[in-house]
């Protein structure tokens, strides 16, 4: 049995949209340009931590919330929050277990090759490589500006640091307004033309075995309004 949840079912304010909870987990679909986690510079408060523990603490939920993974800042999407100290350990294997499923919706320049990249990245702390795959398939491609965009589903395997950006990147293929691995002289193109102003890269759907009911749970966030209205001018310009 597979208990489904979509984007939608709850919304306290634009910036905290409940997707999925129950008695041990809440999730969150995460707007873009807000931080995870506090950072040098970005305050508690500002973030999805500081929101979801506001939200929960003015709702008197009797807990304080904590994150069981992060996305980048740029990156809109599934966040999931764990309720109770006590299970963490248990929640935080959602992320690393072998039958979760992690995919993204991304833009990128041109047309990847194949269907998997096993590409090893360096590790978040150190230099030293480590394994990684991502896996993934084209669901459309747009002739624009001189040159082919994809829209892409990605699949990620394991979870490294900017793990599909830079995939995509070694591949030739850059996230459409990535600002650390894309085509810099593309992005200014692509900004003017179809007015996007941050990477198109958004975490789509998580799905996993619950660790307490044991029962599958799919979370899906849709896309935000700044990468619907991309795809919908894309779609203009090549009718």
């Amino acid at each position: 049995m597979v208990k489904m949840c979509y984007t939608g079912l709850m919304k306290k304010t634009d910036s905290v949209l409940i997707i999925y909870e129950d008695e041990y987990l809440l999730a969150v679909s995460k707007p873009p340009r807000v931080a995870s986690v506090p950072a040098e510079g970005v305050a508690e408060g500002r973030t999805m931590l500081g929101m979801v523990v506001e939200f929960c603490h003015e709702r008197g939920d009797g807990y304080r919330p904590y994150l069981l993974h992060r996305i980048d800042m740029q990156t809109s999407g599934i966040l999931v929050f764990g309720k109770n100290e006590q299970d963490r350990e248990k929640l935080e294997g959602i992320l690393t277990a072998k039958d979760t499923v992690k995919k993204y919706l991304t833009l990128v320049r041109g047309i990847p090759k194949g269907s998997v990249t096993k590409a090893k990245l360096k590790a978040r702390m150190s230099d030293v490589k480590i394994s990684a795959e991502t896996r993934y398939r084209v669901m459309r491609t747009y002739h624009v500006l001189r040159s082919a965009v994809s829209l892409m589903e990605a699949e990620i395997k394991t979870g490294r640091k900017h793990q599909i950006r830079q995939h995509f990147s070694e591949m030739h293929c850059p996230v459409v307004m990535d600002q650390v691995y894309g085509d810099q002289e593309f992005n200014k193109k692509f900004r003017t033309s179809f007015r996007l102003g941050r990477q198109f890269l958004h975490s789509a759907l998580l799905e996993f075995t619950h660790p307490m009911s044991a029962t599958r749970v799919r979370i899906m966030a849709k896309l935000p309004i700044d990468l619907e209205n991309t795809l919908k001018r894309l779609e203009k310009v090549v009718k």
